[in-house]
């Protein structure tokens, strides 16, 4: 397998969840992670990888 196809996929992986984890932890404990980091970024980054794991198959 090509390196830049396992790291796009890596990513991927790593970004869905740690989405998933922080998002889980916002809405057990509001503004833990809000008062810190803006999530928007991250679902950006998310749906770059997202597209970009698309496009490989």
């Amino acid at each position: 397998m090509d390196k830049n196809k396992v790291l796009i996929r890596e990513g991927y992986y790593f970004l869905t969840v740690l989405l998933i984890v922080l998002v889980v932890l916002e809405l057990l404990s509001p503004n833990i992670i809000l008062a810190y980091f803006n999530l928007n970024y991250l679902i950006v980054a998310w749906l770059i990888f997202s597209v970009l794991e698309l496009y490989q198959k």
